[in-house]
């Protein structure tokens, strides 16, 4: 089994670099990009605890079916404003917007909009970004962020206004993004991975999974997904401490 985490850090990325950067299984974190098979789990005295498997997810956007959640999601938010476009500076009401999204989550979340994309107060940026911004009426409710490649495109942020989640407006982003990249000609959309026993990031799934492929690091190949990957995936006590002592040099006391 192959366990890995590499970052690299470009100084720039053309389209066409990322277009190969993510058809690898790798993705953007700030003003860099890694890949990884697995999220590792550490205690209080910084040892290795556990091991989680992920799977990068990609789809193929001109096989994905137009499902009746899809059209039920998009009639319930048919009277809110859709601003589309270019995505170069961070605004007041977008910080304001993460802020409050970021109170209702019951996961870890960069601290500030501005730290997500840029890490600290870095304004370049090496990505082709474009943005969704959702209003009612002149206030900001929703907003995604994805960047482009020459014919593929990743999610990187989605927030909304706690107030209106009964609205899944995380889900209608996406399928906003969709609309937008199947305009523009593109083939491809990563929305990130999926955990093995833990089904917290499923929620992507909802795109079709009849579009739906998993990166499989062993062969280096997308494959089309199967339900099997979301099954947990117990790991023994001896190959922690292999992991533990090969990727970070470090042994329990």
């Amino acid at each position: 089994m192959t366990i890995y985490h590499r970052t690299e850090y470009p100084d720039q990325l053309s389209p066409a670099a990322f277009d190969r950067y993510l058809a690898l299984g790798w993705y953007r974190m700030r003003q860099h990009v890694f890949t990884c098979s697995h999220l590792f789990d550490f205690n209080e005295e910084s040892e290795l605890t556990g091991l989680r498997r992920v799977w990068w997810m990609r789809f193929s956007i001109n096989q994905i079916l137009q499902h009746s959640s899809h059209h039920k999601l998009k009639k319930i938010n048919n009277g809110f404003r859709v601003v589309m476009g270019p995505h170069e500076t961070i605004s007041t009401a977008e910080e304001i917007l993460y802020a409050a999204y970021r109170q209702s989550i019951d996961f870890d979340g960069y601290p500030t909009l501005q730290d997500a994309l840029h890490s600290g107060e870095a304004a370049a940026t090496i990505y082709k970004s474009h943005c969704i911004a959702v209003y009612d009426g002149e206030k900001l409710i929703a907003l995604g962020i994805f960047d482009l490649g020459e014919k593929s495109a990743s999610s990187q942020i989605h927030c909304y206004d706690p107030a209106y989640a009964s609205y899944s407006l995380g889900k209608y982003l996406i399928l906003l993004t969709l609309d937008q990249l199947k305009s523009m000609g593109h083939d491809w959309y990563y929305p990130g991975y999926v955990f093995a026993g833990n089904p917290k990031m499923n929620y992507k799934l909802f795109v079709g999974k009849e579009a739906a492929e998993y990166f499989d690091p062993e062969t280096g190949e997308w494959q089309a997904f199967v339900e099997d990957l979301l099954d947990d995936e117990p790991y023994s006590e001896e190959l922690i401490l292999q992991v533990s002592e090969k990727m970070f040099g470090r042994t329990r006391a």
